[in-house]
């Protein structure tokens, strides 16, 4: 407020006239108008001052204060959008001989999502000890929201046990403001309903390279079903098995219509006459004769029921009889020769099995 000298003038400034008015001294009273005017005028703000404005994007402090205990709750903005987290400081000081025992809110802070939490504990600070605690909050919606009223608990031991005090020191709540990154406001409840399928559109540029794909597995599916369809019809006919007896007497016929005795091929002949009654034995009984030996031979039939004790004796003595040609050079006789055939013949003869011929897939 301005200060004004008030000057107080010497002499009226208005004289009432000499026939016996009272004489008045305007003076004064000019002088009281001016005064008022000018304290009415120091006293009012002045012309164009705007108001204070708190800036919104801006940090926000409460402060609480009991005894000993000083507490502060900052947060980094008083507004934030959705995309930021809003960080959170608890700062509380004391004198020594004083302990605090923090706020705790564990996951959640009223509506705020709590996403990292630090804290300091302690640590000294200007004659005294200062405990601080850090918060990084998230919310998923805009829209107001509250910073709860925070609570420290003290005790004061500076005068002993005796003289112990335990309080708590409480900050006000406050307001902070959530934005949304989109144009309006968000309501969770207003959606629109789930359109219908649209169609995507197609690349042209392949469109030739499916025809041509298509086209090729097409044909090669083609060309199996007929190389299967051909293979499935040209399958083999049945093969005829022919029962063991034949197929020893074919032989038998083909070794004589050979001549090898008449062409001087004694030992090929009877080399070629034992092995057929060999494969003869091995078709007909399923005994390998064909891979031994004639001591092998006959003391395997010895152990083996599958040959009949009627047959031991006789292709024993014509084994014997073949292995002195082909083995110790024996040079037989035709009468010889003849008999050793007929020996074979009857064998094959007298064991052979009737059966109809067998038909094989």
């Amino acid at each position: 407020m301005r200060r004004w000298a008030v000057l107080e003038p010497r002499g009226p400034l208005v004289d009432a006239d000499a026939g016996g008015g009272a004489r008045v001294r305007l003076g004064r009273s000019f002088v009281a108008v001016l005064v008022a005017m000018a304290l009415v005028g120091g006293c009012a703000p002045e012309a164009g001052a705007p108001d204070e404005e708190v800036d919104a994007t801006g940090p926000v402090v409460k402060t609480a204060e009991r005894g000993p205990v000083v507490m502060t709750v900052t947060v980094d903005k008083g507004e934030i959008t959705l995309a930021e987290r809003l960080r959170l400081t608890v700062v509380v000081t004391a004198e020594e001989g004083v302990d605090i025992e923090m706020p705790r809110f564990g996951d959640r802070m009223t509506d705020f999502a709590i996403r990292d939490f630090r804290e300091a504990s302690a640590e000294p600070f200007e004659g005294g000890r200062r405990w601080t605690q850090e918060y990084d909050l998230d919310v998923f919606l805009s829209g107001d929201y509250t910073i709860p009223e925070m609570t420290a608990m003290f005790v004061d031991a500076r005068g002993g046990e005796d003289e112990r005090i335990e309080a708590g020191v409480t900050t006000d709540e406050f307001m902070v403001t959530v934005t949304s990154l989109m144009e309006g406001e968000f309501d969770p409840t207003a959606y629109r309903d789930i359109k219908g399928p649209v169609e995507l559109p197609r690349d042209r540029t392949w469109a030739w390279a499916w025809w041509v794909g298509g086209g090729i597995a097409g044909t090669a599916a083609f060309v199996l079903l007929i190389v299967w369809l051909v293979r499935r019809s040209r399958r083999a006919a049945p093969e005829i098995v022919i029962p063991a007896h034949e197929w020893a007497f074919d032989q038998l016929q083909a070794l004589i219509e050979e001549q090898l005795v008449e062409n001087g091929m004694v030992h090929e002949f009877y080399f070629r006459l034992s092995m057929i009654v060999r494969e003869y034995i091995e078709r007909r009984f399923d005994l390998t004769a064909a891979e031994w030996t004639t001591e092998e031979f006959l003391v395997e039939v010895q152990r083996s029921l599958k040959l009949p004790v009627e047959y031991r004796g006789m292709l024993g003595n014509f084994l014997i009889a073949c292995d002195r040609v082909k083995f110790a050079m024996h040079e037989p006789r035709a009468t010889e020769i003849e008999q050793a055939f007929n020996a074979a013949r009857d064998f094959v003869e007298e064991s052979a099995d009737r059966g109809s011929r067998q038909v094989a897939a």
